[in-house]
């Protein structure tokens, strides 16, 4: 397969007519087109030619019946054939090129729409490409990316395709937002106007345009209209399906490394990160704990009693994760390879046998994850894997990678459909099978699983790394754009490898990678065998000192962060996301071209330095009103640009005013949250006259009681008058009572607590609410000190 040639229009034959629900394609037969409004602006295309395609095999299905609400617009195909979507007015909001907008090629199909020089592209998921996609060609179909391209190309950062194709296109134009969701489990392409080297001079009246299609299979597309980029954002994951709540531990922050093998390295690392007083949640390990890497395994070497020494482990707060690998070693005696060959759950070659790959273990078989028996039998030995001790799991190799085999041998639904069919969906069949085995085992429990490849609507069951990064800047920059894509795109939880996975990392760049992504959604260090130990006491006493401080502010943020997740699991709403998601542009401040700020919801904005050597850089402060600068605890006017310097220790962080920001009391040096007890953080400055209001959820962080009514939810809603701050409770949810310690800014020394009569003791602890008037800070300044 070709990974930067996509198809072009001029060989296609287009739709030159449409009447009732027929697409006339001159001499070829008819298309039936479908055009479904599903309300709240979203929409479903779909085009039908059964001698063409006659297999439709997307078994992941969207969550069309999401959107109980009106359309006001309106998406349908003219009399010439020309798809077009209509705003409450009638007016053109995104036309296909007139005479050339659905068209077909053999087998292949493709969507061509109208481009405009002012139109800006978003989303299109797991790539290295910047934030803005305008003059793009790309591929969507999910790689093993230090498998299949070049070293050089990786190192760069222009490795394209990654590990995760979501083929979804943002589309800002003007006010109007438009997202496009390509409805396919095989090999998808888009282009935004790129350059085609050879183009000719013929075709230089040509309209621009950008496209979409697939070399095969049924077409069919989403189209979501909405007047802002959180409307559309929000649409596209209750489309896709919402994040679940994640387990409180998941968001704190993660030690891994290829090279751990097993007991003695884990309690190593809890003894490292106990005497340096870093708090850390997860402990992984990578391919090393295996016996002969056969998966579900442990190595005689590597552990005692297994069980014993994970629950040791577990009773620190200490998360024990194992790597998976979905290739299953073709060996005699191996019980795992037995009992799938006996099930008749591997995928098969043409010939009918099972395909073979080679991966850690040599040669392996891949289960078939396609088929729910395929799921089931895999479910298993993931439940058995939980029960015996281990926290989470990581999935790797599910590109899937098989080695030096093609894997256009390996078929699906016993041998029956093409490996197109399901090659992109394949992490997620193992990451629903494994998220299913983990659920089995504790019922009770939110189970946690970490994905290297994804596709559309894999948030439901597991979380995305980005894959096998490199320990570089290019690497950091990149990671801020990609990590807000995916966001757009529908996979809201993911991150990055800190401080790079290949290579070596030096102090400085370990610094930096950690003070630019101690928010992100996924917080992992983790490194290829070989490289410099990247642990953060491996840098010296000053980088520790640094990255320790920032990932103790993280923990001490987590109130704050599982609203967002919350709010995720609720509504769909973004959790990390770029300025413009929230603010419009303003005069001098071109938000939607910034790709190296961003926010951590409606409260928080960073703005890292990513290149070596820097100490200034220019920091765009969104919206109107003020911002709190974090590192100073002053507070600077909105709607400008400023100049800030930044150190070592320091980053530029900033507070929205009119915020309530709930974090844990006190410096976070261990592991173990109580999202019962908070400091409670109001962002009013001297002479503010907004409310700011926050109603906070909060619960035990792990099991799935809160689905039952074990959650408390207090609305919180601040003012301030002179110095004193009046803050009014409301309970709207009982379960425990809720401590709360009340910080003040800008010299407010003081608060007032009202309280419904006779709501006390059900709502706060006997001596819950204290006022602690000195801020904290994120540097070494006067802000938010840990």
């Amino acid at each position: 397969m070709y990974f930067q040639k996509i198809r072009h229009p001029s060989n296609f034959r287009f739709a030159s007519s449409h009447a009732g629900d027929s697409l006339q394609m001159g001499d070829a037969a008819a298309l039936r087109a479908r055009v479904r409004d599903l309300g709240e602006d979203v929409f479903h295309v779909e085009l039908r030619d059964d001698m063409r395609w006659p297999l439709d095999p997307r078994l992941l299905r969207m969550h069309d019946d999401a959107f109980p609400g009106p359309s006001t617009h309106r998406l349908g195909f003219d009399a010439d054939g020309t798809l077009r979507l209509a705003d409450a007015q009638g007016a053109s909001a995104l036309a296909g090129v007139p005479g050339a907008c659905v068209g077909v090629c053999g087998k292949a199909w493709l969507v061509q729409l109208g481009r405009s020089d002012d139109m800006r592209f978003y989303g299109q998921g797991e790539k290295l490409t910047g934030m803005e996609k305008s003059g793009k060609r790309t591929k969507f179909w999910n790689l093993d990316v230090w498998a299949d391209h070049p070293m050089p190309v990786i190192v760069d950062g222009q490795a394209d395709p990654q590990y995760a194709a979501i083929p979804y296109l943002l589309i800002r134009h003007g006010a109007r937002w438009i997202g496009v969701l390509v409805d396919h489990p095989g090999a998808t392409w888009m282009d935004t106007g790129s350059n085609w080297f050879f183009t000719g001079r013929d075709d230089h009246d040509a309209p621009p345009s950008l496209w979409f299609g697939a070399d095969q299979g049924l077409p069919a597309f989403y189209v979501i209209a909405g007047d802002s980029m959180s409307a559309v954002t929000q649409r596209l994951q209750r489309l896709v399906g919402k994040t679940p709540l994640p387990p409180l531990w998941s968001l704190g922050h993660h030690q891994c490394r290829w090279g751990y093998g097993g007991t003695k390295d884990l309690q190593m690392l809890d003894a490292g990160f106990t005497e340096h007083a870093f708090p850390n949640d997860g402990l992984w390990l990578d391919i090393d704990y295996m016996d002969d890497y056969k998966v579900f395994t442990t190595s005689p070497a590597q552990f005692g009693d297994r069980a014993a020494e994970l629950k040791a482990l577990a009773d620190k707060g200490r998360r024990v994760v194992p790597i998976l690998d979905p290739g299953v070693k073709v060996a005699a005696g191996y019980e795992v390879a037995e009992s799938g060959l006996e099930a008749g759950i591997f995928c098969r070659n043409p010939e009918g046998q099972p395909y073979v790959g080679f991966v850690w273990p040599g040669r392996t078989w891949f289960p078939d994850y396609s088929l729910p028996e395929g799921r089931a039998w895999w479910a298993g030995y993931a439940r058995q894997f939980r029960e015996g001790g281990f926290g989470g799991a990581w999935i790797d190799m599910n590109d899937p990678s098989t080695g030096a085999a093609d894997v256009d041998d390996m078929r699906f639904q016993h041998g029956r459909w093409d490996h197109w069919t399901y090659h992109n969906l394949y992490a997620t069949g193992m990451a629903q099978a494994t998220w299913e085995g983990f659920k089995a085992a504790v019922p009770d429990e939110r189970p946690f699983i970490l994905s290297r490849s994804a596709a559309t609507g894999s948030s439901r069951w597991t979380a995305l790394w980005t894959g096998d990064n490199w320990s570089n800047w290019h690497h950091l920059r990149m990671s801020i754009p990609c990590t807000l894509n995916l966001a757009l795109s529908g996979i809201p939880f993911n991150g990055p490898d800190v401080p790079g996975f290949g290579g070596h990392a030096d102090g400085e760049l370990a610094v930096a990678w950690y003070k630019a992504g101690m928010l992100f959604p996924f917080l992992r260090n983790h490194a290829v065998k070989g490289s410099v130990a990247q642990e953060p006491w491996q840098f010296g006493p000053q980088a520790l000192e640094t990255i320790r401080h920032y990932v103790r502010l993280r923990y001490k943020l987590l109130p704050y962060l599982y609203q967002l997740w919350v709010a995720q699991a609720r509504d769909g709403t973004a959790v990390m996301r770029p300025l413009f998601h929230d603010f419009d542009n303003a005069d001098g401040l071109d938000l939607d071209r910034i790709d190296d700020q961003f926010l951590v919801g409606p409260a928080l904005m960073q703005a890292p330095l990513v290149h070596q050597g820097q100490q200034q850089r220019t920091v765009a402060l969104p919206g109107t009103g003020r911002w709190l600068d974090a590192g100073t605890g002053r507070f600077v006017a909105a709607g400008r640009s400023v100049q800030v310097r930044s150190d070592a220790a320091s980053t530029p962080l900033y507070v929205r005013e009119g915020q309530l920001l709930p974090m844990q009391p006190g410096v976070r040096t261990t592991q173990f949250n109580d999202l019962a007890d908070i400091e409670l953080h109001v962002i009013l400055g001297r002479g503010c006259t907004d409310e700011a209001v926050l109603d906070y959820a909060f619960d035990d962080g792990l099991s799935d009681a809160h689905e039952r009514g074990e959650r408390g939810v207090v609305r919180l809603r601040a003012t301030r008058a002179g110095d004193e701050i009046t803050l009014r409770v409301e309970p709207l949810q009982a379960w425990k009572p809720l401590r709360v310690s009340v910080v003040g800014y800008d010299g407010a020394d003081r608060a007032r607590i009202v309280l419904p009569a006779g709501e006390q003791g059900q709502v706060l602890a006997p001596d819950a609410w204290t006022f602690a008037g000195r801020p904290l800070a994120v540097g070494r300044g006067a802000g938010f000190v840990v």
